[in-house]
């Protein structure tokens, strides 16, 4: 375990010292070596991720790190040319039953110091709030970070007055766009938490709140409402949950993507759409096939290169031009 760590670690010494982004996947599971474990660096900490059984035992009723497991992830994060203030492992195994979800996804500390509650990383030189403890998301999609770099002439060549950002969660692409010359990005999203999380984040890289850019409901519905409207975007950004469940309605992707895709037409013609599916149950095939025949693809990319799949990846991401 400790040569799989330690081999992983020097693959990405590159990504240590990048100026604009402090975080990235340090050991990215089976695409490393070892199933079911995954290791992040947030700036100066460490997020330890388990998702396999075999990597547990059950310590005063909780669910923790084999002892020579932990043992060999902290002998190899002493060789990390970096500063680590805290190290946190956090429970992903899959739940059954009915038992507490919040309390089962809680970080826990395993060495060190906790994060302040204000903890803010940097990633495509965007300042993003990030949350270590809570939940199953830290708010940072760390295998974007290649594909918003990608888009970064794109954005600056083009001009683009304005984007639409579906599913917008903490609203990254939108701050990322906002940074490299788009005029504008409305967002919108079916957590309350989360648009606030996402004005945070403009805060953050000193972009003035408009309430009006943050849109809570469902992201199907609000297609709907904005074409009705004649509202029209440069650029639109779908990137959907596999599945998601409202108080009124329900998404998946298997079902529902195709449609949103297609109507998005009305909302950016002549301009473009980034789509994105993070399932490894769908192939690049079928993602293609989601989107009209006369779209061009203008690029396509996977998770970013510090997630080496082992597989099939499972992030399928085009920017189609709507020409």
């Amino acid at each position: 375990m400790l040569k799989n760590l330690l081999s992983a670690f020097e693959k990405r010494e590159g990504l240590l010292g990048l100026s604009d982004s402090n975080c990235c996947r340090l050991f990215n599971a089976r695409g490393d070596g070892i199933e079911g474990l995954t290791l992040d660096r947030y700036g100066d900490y460490i997020l330890i991720q388990f998702y396999d059984e075999a990597l547990v035992e059950t310590v005063n009723g909780k669910r923790e790190l084999i002892g020579e497991v932990r043992k060999a992830i902290m002998k190899a994060l002493e060789q990390l040319p970096v500063n680590v203030r805290g190290v946190l492992a956090k429970n992903r195994i899959t739940v059954k039953g009915n038992q507490d979800f919040i309390d089962l996804r809680r970080s826990v500390l395993l060495e060190g110091e906790l994060p302040p509650e204000d903890y803010t990383v940097r990633q495509n030189n965007i300042l993003a709030g990030a949350d270590l403890l809570e939940g199953q998301s830290t708010g940072i999609f760390l295998d974007m970070r290649e594909i918003r770099s990608e888009l970064e002439p794109l954005y600056r060549e083009k001009n683009f007055s304005g984007m639409l950002n579906l599913f917008s969660y903490t609203a990254l692409f939108s701050v990322h766009a906002l940074k490299n010359r788009v005029s504008r990005a409305v967002n919108v999203d079916l957590s309350r938490t989360v648009l606030r999380r996402a004005m945070n984040n403009y805060r953050l890289n000193d972009i003035a709140v408009d309430d009006r850019d943050f849109i809570y409901g469902d992201a199907l519905n609000w297609i709907k409402r904005l074409i009705k409207r004649g509202e029209k975007y440069s650029i639109v950004v779908i990137d959907p949950p596999t599945f998601a469940r409202g108080k009124k309605n329900s998404f998946s992707v298997r079902t529902d993507y195709e449609d949103a895709i297609r109507s998005l037409e009305a909302l950016a013609p002549g301009g473009y759409v980034l789509s994105a599916i993070n399932s490894r149950f769908i192939s690049k095939k079928q993602y293609i096939s989601f989107h009209p025949a006369q779209w061009k693809l203008v690029t396509f990319s996977n998770e970013s290169s510090d997630f080496p799949a082992g597989g099939e990846p499972y992030l399928k991401a085009g920017l189609w031009s709507l020409k």
